[in-house]
């Protein structure tokens, strides 16, 4: 799921609709540095709700005046972005 270790953290296992909600709760409940690297290197699949994780997290970095670093994001997730028509928001990512 996630592992938080002060400004680096990790998910991991399938990132899927069933567990985005989860996974967003566990992140509004932490403080936020600065900087924070999110690493996906773990995750296993995705689906189409890693785009409304992607963008909950650069709201908060928003709101919270902070930045994310997205390491190893899954290959997929520019297709994905594509069919939503998000890729420009997406790439920046990278």
């Amino acid at each position: 799921m996630i592992i938080f270790d002060k400004n680096q953290w990790q998910l991991s296992g399938d990132l899927t609709i069933e567990k985005i909600p989860a996974i967003i709760d566990l992140i509004n409940k932490q403080k936020l540095d600065k900087k924070t690297t999110i690493a996906f290197s773990k995750v296993t699949s995705v689906d189409t709700s890693i785009l409304s994780l992607i963008f909950e997290l650069q709201r908060q970095a928003k709101k919270t005046k902070s930045h994310f670093v997205f390491k190893n994001l899954p290959k997929n997730l520019n297709s994905l972005a594509k069919l939503y028509g998000v890729e420009d928001l997406v790439s920046s990512l990278h």
